[in-house]
């Protein structure tokens, strides 16, 4: 898949990996995800990704690892802003793998 820039890309999850590290140190506002979700140039990427290779199947992968990674970032918000001290250690580290398994796919990706 040469014709996409996956390097870009790459340096694009690493900032948004950067602003979720940030929203999970500090405090939660009722459009932290949402802005994330709608603003991100990586989410802009995966969604011409997966417009020009919806067919294959680590495209897809990609779309899905992209979305879930939004809505464990939403449990995440949800829990913060209700005040909820019981944030599971397991949310974060679940944002971790999706992190490194788009990192994975993108690499799959460009030796495509």
């Amino acid at each position: 898949m040469p014709k996409h820039d996956f390097e870009a890309t790459n340096i694009m999850l690493d900032s948004l990996k950067k602003s979720f590290d940030f929203f999970l140190k500090n405090e939660a506002t009722s459009n932290s995800i949402e802005k994330i979700e709608s603003e991100t140039e990586f989410g802009k990427e995966v969604a011409k990704i997966f417009s020009t290779y919806g067919d294959n199947p680590l495209a897809k992968n990609l779309d899905f690892q992209y979305k879930k990674m939004i809505q464990i970032a939403r449990d995440i918000q949800h829990l913060k802003l209700a005040n909820d001290a019981t944030l599971p250690d397991w949310l974060e580290d679940e944002l971790e793998v999706i992190f490194k398994k788009i990192k994975d796919l993108l690499a799959q990706l460009k030796e495509e």
